[in-house]
């Protein structure tokens, strides 16, 4: 199977801005989601947690929340809390995309583990925003119009650190 037409399309400057508009969608989900949490998130994670062992089938999570989440929910609150805030904002702005959408696939992992089995809809979120997380990770039109494009424009020699991870780019001008 001929993988060129794929890195070409992974690489349509009018295909961008959709990619664009799409990581501002995701931005502002991670950023309102983390705003929301500020009232008294990491306080309530104490009570938040033990429901994400209610009937998990995933019982390496069930232990790891159990040994390591609970004696410390305060503390994982603030995480997810700040790290919530923080993707958002980065996701908006284009500041580290790259290292945002590694981010952002771990967050729903953990998320998943914790909640997909309550429902259909939470199970399949988590995999949509894990699939959007590697579509921004591995495609350099996602960067367009953010800081990391900014800053690759004055300093060209930055782009395979924070636009073009995996050189598609160089492979197409091959």
């Amino acid at each position: 199977m001929d993988t060129e037409i794929f890195k070409k399309l992974w690489n349509r400057k009018d295909l961008a801005i959709w990619l664009v508009a799409l990581r501002l969608i995701i931005g502002f989900e991670w950023l309102f989601a983390g705003i929301h949490k500020v009232p008294g998130f990491p306080q309530a994670m104490q009570f938040i947690l033990p429901g994400f062992t209610v009937d998990n089938p995933h019982t390496w999570f069930v232990n790891l929340i159990n040994n390591a989440f609970i004696p410390n929910a305060e503390l994982l609150g603030y995480f997810v809390m700040i790290g919530e805030i923080v993707l958002g904002a980065f996701l908006i702005l284009g500041i580290f995309v790259n290292f945002s959408a590694i981010g952002s696939i771990f967050m729903n992992f953990i998320f998943f583990f914790a909640a997909g089995h309550s429902s259909a809809s939470t199970f399949s979120v988590n995999w949509i925003m894990i699939a959007i997380g590697f579509i921004f990770l591995l495609s350099v039109g996602s960067k367009h119009l953010s800081v990391d494009s900014l800053i690759v424009y004055k300093w060209p020699k930055l782009k395979r650190w924070l636009v073009d991870w995996f050189g598609f780019e160089k492979e197409l001008s091959k």
